[in-house]
């Protein structure tokens, strides 16, 4: 008896051992995937004046999707409310974790860090005065040396910044400034974002047909740009891709 217990005990422990093995594996890495899951505090810049996507307090659809995102992780972020240009330098610089509404393009993939997935998609279209004639297919058409009004620091396309130098911009702080000068023939010509640029007629009280949209210039997947000096920058990112997804799964869901 003793022997043949001797023989079954050696036959079992390597067994033994190799589930025991696979079993400290296995809790191992769900205690890994747990802290990784783990909520973190992220800090945003927030732009001001790019409604309804952002509003002048900062609040805005933009920052509802990204609050909403980071609650499946238990996360939560602090806003800092700042104009656009502003807000890509503190990214930029570190002040922040991030900044958003940020197009991915040539000259952003240089300065940021971005995840997979973006907060929607936008369409950016050609925008002239009234009464002008002009109306141009494409940016490579636009005639050397005319006035364009652009906002200060915002991205529109690797296209546009192939041809930039041809043109005289002329850049400022809000859609209305774009709006006024387009009325008041003051430029030739601008781009501006088609859901912005009908929300901000609205709220001016002008019709649609004030100004007069012209072909596409754009469209544009809108991300959050992150900094590369952001701490735990990896596990951020991954939270916050994961929360889009998961949300987006819950709209279509819904829908």
């Amino acid at each position: 008896m003793s022997l043949c217990f001797n023989l079954l005990y050696v036959k079992i422990l390597p067994l033994y051992s190799s589930i025991k093995k696979y079993w400290i594996l296995a809790i191992t890495c769900l205690a890994l995937s747990r802290s990784a899951l783990a909520g973190e505090t992220f800090t945003f810049a927030a732009e001001d004046s790019w409604p309804p996507f952002a509003m002048a307090d900062g609040s805005g659809l933009s920052r509802n999707i990204i609050e909403r995102a980071l609650s499946y992780s238990g996360s939560s972020a602090t806003f800092i409310t700042v104009p656009y240009a502003r807000a890509l330098k503190m990214a930029e610089n570190g002040q922040v974790d991030g900044a958003f509404n940020v197009t991915l393009q040539k000259n952003t993939l240089q300065r940021f860090v971005f995840g997979s997935e973006p907060l929607f998609q936008v369409k950016a279209s050609f925008y002239y005065p009234k009464g002008s004639t002009f109306n141009y297919a494409s940016v490579d058409k636009f005639p050397g040396g005319i006035n364009i009004a652009l906002i200060t620091g915002y991205e529109y396309g690797d296209s546009y910044e192939a041809h930039r130098k041809r043109f005289k911009e002329v850049r400022v702080a809000s859609q209305r400034q774009i709006i006024n000068m387009l009325r008041e023939n003051k430029v030739h010509m601008a781009i501006m974002f088609d859901a912005v640029a009908s929300y901000t007629l609205a709220a001016m009280q002008l019709p649609q047909d004030a100004i007069r949209k012209g072909e596409l210039n754009h469209i544009s997947d809108i991300y959050v740009a992150f900094s590369p000096k952001a701490e735990n920058l990896e596990a951020k990112i991954a939270l916050f891709d994961e929360g889009l997804r998961q949300l987006k799964q819950e709209n279509n869901i819904r829908q």
